[in-house]
């Protein structure tokens, strides 16, 4: 015998729509009515059609089965707590859709930010669902002046739910290390580009886009199912366009980043332990070695993976670490560097003061290096040290 607390009783009214507006039989019907988690039998439609069973409830319109019928595969049976949970995870993993497709979309330039934004968003949802599942209270709670506590509530009431940096810090967060690093390197970089210009920081920030999309990806595949995946959503995205290698380096050279930002960039990943940053939870990096095909069969491959330990693996090694030859500065390129990022007033002499006091030529500090003809060149990451301290002199 079927009940109210197997059926909705907005489902009983849409099964009557079935049976007063189309042609269907009963075994046609059910399926709109079954899920993976709660199947009904076919008796139920037979008690609905002759009238034994929920006589009361009315028909549902035309037009409502219409959108029904249009809509019914996004319809949950689900209810209460469990409900609230999908609706959650649902917005999480379309908010983490539409942060990739952005990204993918080369008709849109302002397409880091949007995807940091989103995809905070993201993560801020798939958390709540996570928490309200394990029964953790999520909301910000106030002290009051005789020292009670009280929910923390918005100006028009509502309560306040933790934000993404909250959801990592405390205790019951399951996520590995690399994954919350990753994570606060987002939300740094998401508070330092608020309503600011910030230049096009797509090639900057990149890797660590990547790796969170990933990280998501299984994370709430892991926590709420396979269904909830979203790389069965997308393909690898070719470049339509084809560059040679002296274009290519024009291309990224032109990338103009705000300073200000850069040095906030270098400074996240600066703080890091190497064994953060050379995990690709952290921090995804894909390279494309070019080469020419040598046996059939192989020119149909955009993508091969080569087994670690074997000839093609070393000799990819080799080229790699070649073409990795750090970028390196003598002091008057630094000064120049320095007044081309806006710092005038940045000389020789203010340059050997910060060198000074910051022992920057003491080989453990790794700032550069002295090479055979007895010159020290200065490394990328004392240029960024030069610049930090250019703008906290300015500020």
């Amino acid at each position: 015998m079927a009940s109210r607390d197997s059926l909705a009783v907005w489902e009983i009214a849409l099964i009557k729509a079935f049976m007063s507006f189309t042609g269907m039989n009963d075994q046609e019907i059910l399926p709109y009515f079954s899920r993976p988690g709660r199947s009904i039998n076919h008796r139920v439609i037979a008690e609905i059609r002759v009238g034994s069973h929920f006589s009361d409830v009315e028909v549902a319109t035309e037009e409502e089965l219409r959108v029904f019928k249009e809509r019914w595969f996004s319809y949950s049976v689900k209810r209460g707590t469990e409900r609230e949970i999908e609706e959650l995870v649902l917005k999480a993993r379309e908010a983490q859709i539409a942060a990739i497709q952005i990204f993918n979309n080369p008709a849109i330039q302002f397409r880091a930010e949007i995807y940091i934004v989103l995809s905070v968003i993201a993560w801020t949802y798939a958390f709540h669902a996570f928490y309200k599942r394990a029964e953790i209270d999520y909301r910000y709670y106030v002290r009051g002046f005789d020292g009670t506590k009280s929910i923390d509530r918005t100006n028009e009431g509502l309560e306040r739910y933790w934000d993404l940096s909250r959801c990592i810090e405390v205790g019951e967060c399951p996520l590995s290390e690399s994954v919350k690093e990753n994570l606060r390197f987002i939300i740094g970089v998401r508070n330092s580009i608020a309503h600011r210009f910030t230049g096009n920081i797509d090639l900057k920030v990149a890797s660590k886009l990547q790796a969170c999309a990933l990280n998501f990806n299984s994370w709430i595949a892991e926590q709420f199912g396979g269904e909830y995946r979203i790389d069965s959503d997308f393909g690898v995205a070719i470049q339509m366009s084809s560059f040679s290698h002296d274009q290519a380096k024009l291309i990224y050279a032109a990338q103009e980043v705000d300073p200000n930002i850069s040095t906030i960039i270098a400074k996240l990943d600066s703080s890091l332990p190497e064994r953060i940053l050379n995990d690709t939870k952290y921090a995804f990096n894909v390279l494309f070695v070019e080469q020419s095909c040598n046996r059939p069969g192989q020119a149909d491959k955009v993508v091969e993976f080569i087994r670690a330990g074997t000839e093609a693996a070393e000799e990819i090694d080799r080229v790699i670490f070649k073409d990795r030859e750090r970028a390196k500065y003598k002091p008057a390129q630094i000064v120049a560097e320095m007044k081309k990022r806006g710092f005038a007033w940045f000389n020789m002499s203010k340059h050997t003061e910060i060198r000074r006091k910051l022992d920057a030529k003491n080989p453990k500090n790794g700032y550069g290096v002295e090479l055979a003809d007895n010159q020290w060149y200065y490394y990328d990451n004392w240029l960024e040290k030069v610049s930090e301290h250019c703008i906290s002199a300015s500020e």
